[in-house]
């Protein structure tokens, strides 16, 4: 493969790629994607065949992925939020019948057999997951697949947070996960991610990509920073929740917590001689 092309995004191995490329790479094997979603409550995606290999990144209920490979348990394609490749859990995806309509508004919500909220807990749902969205019973809304939600819990998807800080805030205290995306456990540019997509801001899923891809470089002068700044370190990124703190999933605390941010460059500089790398902001002011 050409060095232009970055294989996380690429989906093109040494034996297959995808239809669409040929002409660009040169493999001895294309084939057509066939597009599924995510019918579990989230699906970890793998850079290998193997659950001990390392998680990539982390798929919600209701993100679509393009399958160009389907073997021993494992779908091989393209994430279509992010284009990120690897490989999925096949059990995880399926084929929805009905549109996506709404997606979950709350930081975590569980999913019933019955709308009571005594009934079978079936699994729990974390902020972003796509659901279609069908009957209505008290304060219960019946998703597809057949569980019941909390209705209050549902947003449309057109419905957007009108600040992405106040969301990332809300993950305060969930667990650092590297390549995670929920709830459960997330990392620092998944926190970024999920913020930014709440808004309606599409953003890449690694730092580096983030960096280069989101908002306009201001100078990393902690003096000059203001609140929504995206501060980029050496393969790490946070927000500033105002302009001597950062909000991060970070290995300190090994959970997502505000920092100031003397204290993160101070503990970066034993090892990075330039700490901070960028900083974007994405308002036009």
């Amino acid at each position: 493969m050409s060095a232009s092309f970055d294989p996380r995004l690429t989906p093109a191995r040494d034996d297959l790629a995808a239809d669409f490329l040929r002409g660009a790479v040169e493999r001895p094997n294309y084939a057509k994607g066939v597009t599924k979603c995510v019918t579990a409550s989230s699906a970890p995606l793998h850079i290998d065949a193997d659950a001990a290999s390392g998680r990539a990144t982390e798929l919600l209920m209701g993100e679509g992925f393009i399958v160009y490979e389907e073997k021993n348990g494992w779908a091989w394609g393209q994430a279509m939020l992010d284009d990120y490749v690897g490989y999925v859990p096949a059990d995880a995806l399926g084929v929805s019948k009905d549109p996506v309509t709404h997606k979950i508004g709350v930081l975590r919500t569980f999913t019933y057999a019955e709308p009571d909220l005594k009934s079978q807990m079936l699994g729990g749902l974390s902020l972003g997951s796509l659901v279609s969205a069908g009957n209505i019973h008290d304060k219960f809304t019946q998703i597809e697949g057949g569980a019941w939600v909390f209705t209050d819990h549902l947003k449309t998807v057109a419905d957007l947070e009108g600040d992405y800080l106040t969301t990332a805030i809300r993950f305060i205290g969930v667990p650092y996960l590297w390549g995670g995306r929920t709830s459960l456990g997330i990392d620092c540019s998944g926190l970024v991610q999920i913020a930014l997509q709440a808004a309606g801001i599409g953003a890449p899923r690694d730092t580096d990509m983030q960096s280069l891809a989101l908002g306009r470089d201001i100078e990393p002068n902690p003096a000059l920073m203001e609140r929504g700044d995206l501060v980029f370190f050496p393969g790490h990124v946070g927000i500033m929740v105002d302009q001597g703190t950062l909000i991060h999933a970070n290995a300190w605390d090994m959970m997502v917590s505000p920092h100031p941010l003397r204290f993160v460059v101070a503990e970066l500089a034993k090892e990075h001689d330039s700490p901070i790398t960028c900083v974007k902001r994405l308002t036009s002011k």
